[in-house]
């Protein structure tokens, strides 16, 4: 049976901030690519994501299977709702944003060196890529994604053994007095003893653009 860890027995409220994202992938959502629309709620203690949901309300729409799904993840107790799945060995694909790019983001893609790129909406979408197996890194510099974009998904993909950070390989904040932008952009891994590989790729000259 799943218990509460421990260390989260005893909290005081001013502990604990709640980041939702009511509809991640509102772009997509207009133009009906559904699949990367995610419902995302994170629960960060003391400024660490901790836990999170992301609910997939469109999974399965156009192949007529059960529609929906919800993926939730907690620290120390693992990933429900779900079996997360390695990316393939011997490769390199990577994840980034569909509709915000510019030369930065493209020239730190480059310097990654990808087998494949794929290019989506939606943070929530793009941390399930990772954790279905069908990419290895999300990869975006730039400073264009907000805490409530990734609280649930940090939460979630290091339940499930990965691992996400700005690219300067710092992790965010999750108080709630903290700033909203992600100013450091997002490096997200499948698996985190991967991370460093994919940070140290990143150019000298993206960083010195991300604060």
């Amino acid at each position: 049976s799943l218990s509460c860890p421990e260390q989260y027995h005893n909290l005081s409220e001013s502990d604990v901030t709640v980041w939702v994202d009511p509809l991640d992938g509102t772009s997509e959502y207009t133009q009906g690519l559904l699949d990367h629309v995610t419902v995302l709620i994170g629960i960060a203690v003391k400024e660490k994501a901790v836990a999170g949901v992301i609910h997939q309300p469109y999974y399965n729409y156009q192949n007529g299977g059960e529609l929906g799904r919800t993926v939730w993840g907690f620290e120390s107790v693992g990933v429900g709702g779900f079996v997360p799945t390695s990316p393939p060995k011997g490769q390199r694909i990577i994840t980034t944003t569909r509709s915000h790019s510019n030369p930065v983001v493209q020239a730190t893609l480059d310097a990654l060196k990808p087998d494949k790129v794929l290019k989506v909406g939606g943070a929530g979408h793009k941390v399930m890529l990772l954790m279905e197996g069908k990419a290895h890194t999300w990869a975006f510099a730039s400073g264009g994604t907000k805490r409530w974009d990734t609280c649930a998904p940090e939460a979630v993909l290091h339940a499930a053994g990965g691992k996400l950070t700005d690219l300067h390989g710092n992790t965010y904040s999750y108080a709630k007095d903290t700033s909203h932008a992600n100013s450091g952009g997002v490096l997200a891994t499948a698996h985190s003893d991967e991370h460093d590989i994919y940070l140290k790729s990143i150019p000298s000259e993206v960083r010195e653009k991300l604060s």
